[in-house]
């Protein structure tokens, strides 16, 4: 393989810093949209955390008279 000259070895730095920062921009999105489904997710386990939490510390106050066996 000849060697290359200082311009095509100026151009292959310059293709793989053009490759390079491509790259960087696409895992940016990812991180980016990874984040944010994050965000709504903790969101979401906070708003069943606080149902689970109001469920339990309020039991329904049942009549076992009332309820009738599942064959009547």
């Amino acid at each position: 393989m000849p060697a290359l000259n200082t311009d095509d070895r100026v151009i292959n730095v310059e293709l793989l810093l053009t490759h390079l920062q491509h790259d960087f921009e696409q895992l940016s999105q990812v991180v980016f949209r990874q984040q944010a489904e994050i965000d709504a997710l903790k969101t979401e386990v906070t708003k069943l955390s606080t149902r689970i939490v109001t469920l339990t510390d309020d039991p329904e106050v049942r009549d076992p008279q009332d309820e009738k066996p599942p064959h009547y």
